[in-house]
């Protein structure tokens, strides 16, 4: 039997599997990916990617090349029973870096993803391999896998992660179970070409006799979704004449357009109740299932492969104690299931159960969108849980209460050049503080050791750069939206030390740097 040796085994080659893979890559991770079929996913599933994705795409040198290939800052616009406009959601902030909701199809990111890994020395992709069984030890997975020769290999690694979907069989293979609900609805997909609209925002139908949904996506594509009841029968339903009827009463014009697919889903609100055994972890879909509602199912997955992949760097090449692998699933799985949450929120405002129901909820929407502190928090996406942490791999202290992803504004540097945040941040561990000779003397002394980390000094909006003297290791930045500064001011903090996956890790306060404290040790694994 082959046996192949590896530090990272990923099963299954969808977006997650992909992007994990990618990111262990670009921290010079040697991984291999494994994929039963004979090539990438082609169907068009996911199709809304929001910020904090592409932000991770930026992470891996993707983002600016993926963004040429979607459609940036959609909205969504609901109509009531009465086919009338009742709200809508206009996201205009990029806190981030980009905008919060972005239409695009999965098939380009997955084939990105792709190609990407295929130039990466130190990872391998390897189709129409599946996973049979595996053994453990004491520091490795042995994993069976099989060839479409049916040849058997054995991969030896030291961490496996299952990304093999909803109906994971690396999940089954270490027992672990789905938690929550699977619903009745089901819903029909119908993809179509050539869309003539030039309107980019989403069209949500709350509509109590059929709940639709309009979604314009990249290279004039269009999606349309119908919400099907008990009583529909597939047959009926996949017929054109039918659904093609049903898209006229919305746009008359889109009845005509050339048919790409059409398919039947049901929708699950499911977490695993392990996201890791041993060295056996889950991510993706394999760990939780999100309602389509809110676009975050694959968004979720991307969140998971961002924090995981810096983690399994750490250990295996940082030297970090293997301990920093279990906060994973203490940060990833709460947020997971507040999204869950909301999705299921906003499935229950779309599918109205009748006529009563949908007037109730709709007129309540209208009144309150005349207070305009709640119409900001709808317009504005407010909503959406944040990205923050309260249990994790952090230093808990003072106004540090919980890890939280900071803003990337773009900034100057010395030379004039305004790049995103992250160009400047590299791909480690970061800190950014007040440009002033405490910072320069004290902050190596406090930070993490023995980890890839840059060193970034904030200039003051009033501050002339020729004024300042830099040491060679740092980089003198500005930031004029003051979103840094805002940051640093609301944790009472000197400097923040940022986490690979742009989190905050630890603050510094000014008592630290100018008595030139040096005996609280910024290694330490503090949970919290």
């Amino acid at each position: 039997m082959e046996t192949i040796n590896t530090e990272v085994l990923v099963v299954g080659a969808g977006p997650v599997g992909l992007m994990l893979a990618n990111m262990l890559a670009s921290y010079g991770v040697n991984t291999i990916v494994i994929e039963k079929s004979d090539s990438y996913e082609i169907e068009p599933r996911a199709v809304s990617i929001d910020d904090e994705s592409l932000r991770s795409l930026q992470q891996i040198g993707l983002a600016k090349k993926f963004s040429e290939q979607i459609v940036l800052g959609y909205g969504v616009q609901y109509y009531d029973w009465k086919n009338k406009p009742l709200a809508e959601i206009m996201p205009a902030s990029e806190e981030y870096g980009y905008p919060k909701r972005n239409a695009f199809r999965q098939p380009d990111l997955v084939r990105l993803l792709a190609d990407h890994l295929n130039t990466q020395k130190n990872a391998s992709l390897k189709f129409c391999h599946q996973l049979i069984d595996i053994q453990e030890t004491s520091n490795s997975v042995i994993c069976e896998v099989q060839n479409t020769s049916q040849k058997s290999i054995q991969i030896h690694a030291k961490w496996l992660v299952g990304c093999d979907g909803g109906r994971s069989f690396t999940r089954d293979l270490i027992n672990v179970v789905l938690e929550g609900q699977t619903y009745p609805q089901r819903w029909l997909i119908v993809d179509l070409a050539d869309r003539k609209s030039s309107l980019k925002h989403t069209k949500t139908y709350c509509d109590p006799v059929r709940p639709a949904i309009r979604l314009p996506g990249p290279n004039r594509t269009l999606r349309y979704e119908f919400m099907l009841h008990p009583t529909d029968k597939d047959q009926d339903v996949l017929r054109e004449d039918v659904f093609r009827n049903w898209i006229r009463t919305r746009v008359p014009e889109d009845s005509r357009l050339p048919l790409v697919r059409k398919a039947i889903y049901g929708f699950h609100a499911r977490v695993a109740s392990s996201w890791k055994k041993n060295r056996i972890l889950l991510a993706g879909d394999a760990a939780h299932l999100t309602p389509p509602f809110a676009g975050q199912g694959l968004n979720s997955g991307i969140r998971d492969a961002t924090n995981l992949a810096w983690k399994l760097a750490a250990v295996l090449h940082w030297g970090l104690d293997e301990s920093l692998i279990d906060s994973y699933e203490s940060e990833r799985k709460p947020h997971a299931a507040a999204l869950i949450k909301m999705a299921l929120q906003i499935g229950t405002f779309m599918q109205p159960k009748n006529k009563f129901s949908a007037i109730l909820m709709q007129n309540g929407l209208r009144a309150a969108c005349l207070v305009p502190t709640f119409k900001d928090y709808i317009l504005q996406l407010k909503f959406k849980p944040k990205p923050h942490f309260q249990n994790g791999w952090f230093i808990n202290k003072g106004q540090h209460k919980y890890a939280q992803l900071i803003p990337q504004p773009k900034v100057k540097d010395i030379y004039g050049n305004t790049q995103l945040l992250d160009e400047y941040l590299r791909n480690g561990f970061a800190v950014i503080g007040w440009a002033n000779q405490e910072y320069f003397d004290s902050i190596e002394e406090l930070v993490p050791k023995n980890v890839p980390i840059k060193f970034l000094a904030l200039l003051n909006e009033k501050i002339d750069y020729k004024q300042i003297k830099v040491p060679d290791q740092f980089t003198l930045i500005r930031d004029d939206s003051g979103s840094i500064a805002h940051i640093l001011d609301s944790l009472k903090a000197e400097a923040l030390v940022i986490r690979p996956d742009r989190y905050s890790y630890q603050i510094v306060r000014s008592t630290e740097l100018f008595a030139g404290n040096k005996t609280e040790a910024a290694t330490d694994m503090v949970t919290t």
